[in-house]
């Protein structure tokens, strides 16, 4: 790792992306001259390093930050540890997945192990779609059911019930019911998350709809979602008018469940937003590839527009490392 770029990691200045992608993939010796640095730099400058290689990450999947993040998960402080854990998810390689129940069960930072179980739910929906390791699945339901239960942190309880709608256990369906009865927000948030997850719309898609019309607007937002993966066809007057009087978040939510719903009316309320919409280049963006999700349900695709040819391989297409939330 050229010296200019550790110089400049352990001066005070905003990190430059050169620098921090310089990090990535590092051999023996380029870790090495980094740890050496790095022991000597702050923990607030540390934390701020670690956060800015997360959004390069989200862009590029091709880097690999993983030997920062297993150098940093040793770091004494909490915040350094939790900063570098999402720095581990890896959706081909399931590698992390030992080390992140690890973290989850024992570290002694709430913040790390609420991390830790946020990146557990990333794997656990691989597993729902069976492009995780049977073996490292069951690991998953084991430890995020245990940690559920016996951690006393709320992120990371919330945290755990998300990843379990993912799971196929027992235990699931009366630990979502308990959850959708709390007068705690987060929870009931994550609770409807955690319905949307588990697919099942005869058991769960009456009571997300019915929270579309709960007082706070994160719980309404997750209630969108979870409309959206349960493909509630009669939410959708509901979704509209969250999406065209409705916070950021839960617009952007509800074009989404737009898309993933896919009915006629789903169809027709697309295009009532794209109309109003025309001045808003990122809505109408989002807007753009919620019709192109409804197309591709229905099959009314044509490949040909997007560039398409009889000896394109599906299995080749490039997948973003995060999914859509």
């Amino acid at each position: 790792m050229p010296r200019k770029h550790l110089a400049q990691l352990a001066d005070t200045g905003a990190p430059t992306g050169e620098a921090l992608t310089a990090l990535s993939g590092m051999d023996a010796r380029a870790l090495h001259d980094f740890q050496l640095i790095w022991a000597n730099t702050g923990v607030a400058r540390r934390c701020e390093i670690l956060l800015a290689l997360q959004p390069l990450l989200e862009a590029n999947a091709t880097l690999d930050f993983s030997a920062v993040a297993t150098a940093a998960l040793a770091d004494p402080d909490g915040d350094v540890r939790a900063a570098a854990v999402p720095l581990l998810f890896d959706d081909v390689d399931p590698k992390p997945v030992i080390l992140l129940l690890d973290l989850m069960q024992s570290d002694p930072h709430a913040p790390c192990r609420a991390a830790a179980a946020r990146e557990l739910v990333e794997y656990a929906a691989l597993g729902a779609t069976e492009d995780l390791p049977k073996h490292l699945m069951a690991r998953i339901e084991a430890g995020v059911l245990r940690a559920h239960r016996t951690d006393i942190d709320p992120n990371v309880k919330r945290t755990t019930l998300e990843a379990l709608g993912y799971c196929l256990l027992p235990e699931v369906n009366e630990l979502l019911l308990a959850a959708s009865k709390t007068s705690d927000a987060k929870l009931l948030a994550s609770a409807l998350m955690a319905m949307g997850h588990t697919c099942d719309s005869a058991r769960w898609s009456k009571l997300v709809e019915r929270s579309l019309d709960h007082a706070v607007d994160f719980v309404r937002t997750a209630a969108v979602h979870a409309c959206g993966e349960l493909q509630v066809q009669s939410a959708v007057p509901q979704i509209l008018g969250l999406a065209m009087d409705g916070e950021p978040d839960t617009v952007s939510q509800a074009v989404w469940a737009l898309g993933e719903i896919g009915n006629i009316d789903a169809r027709a309320a697309l295009y009532q937003l794209q109309g109003l919409a025309e001045e808003d280049e990122e809505l109408s963006a989002e807007i753009e590839e919620a019709i192109a999700t409804l197309d591709l349900l229905s099959g009314d695709i044509d490949f040909d527009l997007l560039g398409g040819t009889d000896d394109d391989d599906p299995d080749e297409e490039d997948s973003p490392r995060r999914k859509a939330a």
